[in-house]
């Protein structure tokens, strides 16, 4: 699979409810077709999110594929009321990231691929990536992001990666927004004290997600 650098970008905006209701239909009555478009739409969005949750990109593959086989499987669970397809597909990457993190349990795995992913993985906007002097200090910022529990990293993912609002990062966690907005705060104030602890600048600090969140 290619980098992500190479996956077009996409937006929750761009998706039309209208459009990927009738490709719903079209899967449902077995057209091979409307699958591989649904598949190209929204495979990049969807990759990059297990991999910024998984820091993986092994297990972002699996569950990439994992995930629209769960689709396909029973198109007919989507409600487009409750949001929009692109939604849907997160909630069910984030459930199938979070059981295979717990079924593999080991702590060191989460670092295996960090050298691997550190040229693709964006945890904060360009301004910070055309600042920062030295590739060793964006691998220490996205190693201290990836040592966050598991429900400050989602947050940080969803909100400041996949760049979703409050209310719909809430939809794919399944909790108010407020709890996203506490999740966020913490999760900030715990990033700000390890990349002091990691001797990082404060300029490095104020241009990098802690500043890039709103």
């Amino acid at each position: 699979m290619t980098g992500l650098a190479c996956l077009p970008e996409l937006t929750v905006e761009d998706h039309n409810p209208d459009d990927d209701r009738d490709l719903l239909q079209l899967i449902q009555m077995g057209d091979e077709q409307a699958f591989v478009e649904l598949y190209r739409k929204y495979q990049p969005p969807v990759f990059r999110f297990c991999l910024h949750v998984s820091a993986s990109r092994h297990v972002a593959e699996e569950v990439l594929q994992e995930t629209f086989v769960t689709l396909i499987r029973n198109p007919g669970k989507y409600d487009a009321q409750r949001g929009p397809l692109v939604l849907y597909l997160f909630g069910i990457a984030r459930r199938l990231v979070w059981v295979r993190r717990r079924r593999e349990r080991r702590r060191d795995e989460l670092f295996t691929s960090l050298e691997e992913a550190a040229t693709d993985l964006p945890i904060a906007g360009p301004d910070l990536l055309s600042r920062l002097a030295h590739g060793e200090q964006v691998a220490r910022v996205r190693e201290a992001v990836l040592s966050l529990p598991r429900k400050y990293r989602e947050v940080i993912a969803l909100c400041a990666l996949q760049e979703l609002s409050y209310e719909e990062a809430a939809r794919v966690v399944g909790c108010s927004i407020g709890t996203i907005r506490s999740r966020m705060h913490r999760a900030k104030k715990i990033l700000s004290q390890k990349l002091i602890e990691d001797g990082l600048g404060e300029s490095v600090q104020r241009s990098s997600i802690l500043g890039y969140v709103p």
